[in-house]
């Protein structure tokens, strides 16, 4: 039997779901530093696609997102923007009461890593990846609904 996730549109077959195979990378990440050099995209991606962050924060890791995999900025530059960020002063998640984000058909999740990963070096061009795939179909968020 397949479930599909209400938020990212991924198929999970048996027991696993989207959060549960992001806290299995999450422990990747933080006890193998070959996975965990991409942990920056792992988070940008599965929240974005799971409605996790505040419009503000959306908007704020799309550029990260941009610096980070088309101008070569480091995991290093990215938190000391985050720093800065509109996440220090106006919330990081999603208010439960906000509207909806516009419906995204996106073509790779985080249930595509999962089945095709093997090993540290296939995971991080598999996230890499994922946050191309990401970046290119998350669309402007238009704030003054």
């Amino acid at each position: 039997m397949s479930e599909t996730c209400t938020k990212c549109g991924a198929v999970h077959t048996g027991e696993k779901t989207c959060e549960s195979i992001f806290g299995e990378f999450l422990a990747l990440e933080f006890t193998d530093p070959g996975y965990g050099r991409v942990h920056f995209l792992t988070v940008a991606c599965y929240m974005v696609q799971h409605e996790g962050y505040s419009d503000e924060l959306y908007v704020w890791v799309q550029t990260a997102l941009r610096k980070y995999l088309e101008e070569g900025h480091t995991t290093e530059m990215i938190r000391q923007d985050a720093a800065q960020g509109p996440g220090r002063t106006k919330g990081i998640r999603r208010p439960a009461d906000a509207p909806p984000l516009p419906k995204v058909a996106w073509s790779m999740t985080i249930a595509d890593v999962a089945s095709q990963m093997h090993d540290a070096e296939s995971y991080c061009k598999l996230i890499e990846q994922w946050g191309r795939t990401t970046l290119k179909e998350m669309g402007p968020l238009v704030l003054n609904r």
